[in-house]
């Protein structure tokens, strides 16, 4: 089921773009430096009308499209579930369909510059998937290769439409 997220995800974020800048009023320039890191273990799990969520959401202008909280200037977008909860958090690394790169700690030490190779390297060496190998990959369309390490929570979308070492990291996806 979190596959179906991250391919509808990242096939239908520049129609659930346009459709909420028709909408939005311009973004006020804001200092991000408080947000060193977005506090997703916090947000994960709980219910939108929770006070934690509204204040993360108010604090950095989120606007919701369909099942998700976009909160581009961060360059975070939260999938919110049917039950209202937070079920994923999505840090965007880099100019993405109208989102800002996020520039904050990313989660298991990951960096924005890690390459596959890079990234399998350090989740070996803190014993997460198989041998920092993914328990899971596809290529849902023709520009990014997925892999998900269930035991994280992990998915990390790369900007190659196959396995390459030498790829870049487009998107990292933390769920519940």
């Amino acid at each position: 089921m979190k596959v179906f997220h991250t391919r509808c995800f990242v096939i239908v974020l520049p129609l659930l773009i346009v459709s909420c800048s028709l909408q939005n009023e311009p973004a006020q320039p804001e200092n991000h430096a408080d947000h060193a890191s977005v506090p997703y273990k916090d947000l994960l799990g709980k219910a939108v009308t929770d006070k934690v969520v509204t204040n993360f959401l108010a604090a950095d202008h989120c606007t919701s499209a369909a099942a998700f909280e976009l909160c581009e200037d961060l360059g975070v977008a939260l999938y919110i579930n049917l039950h209202q909860l937070v079920e994923t958090v999505y840090f965007y690394l880099n100019n993405v369909s109208g989102f800002s790169p996020y520039n904050g700690e990313l989660p298991f030490g990951l960096k924005f510059y890690d390459t596959m190779g890079a990234v399998e390297y350090k989740l070996k060496r803190q014993g997460i998937g198989r041998v920092g190998l993914p328990d899971h990959a596809e290529s849902p369309d023709h520009f990014h290769y997925n892999v998900t390490y269930q035991q994280a929570h992990l998915t990390i979308v790369y900007n190659s439409p196959a396995e390459d070492e030498d790829a870049s990291i487009y998107a990292i996806l933390i769920s519940q």
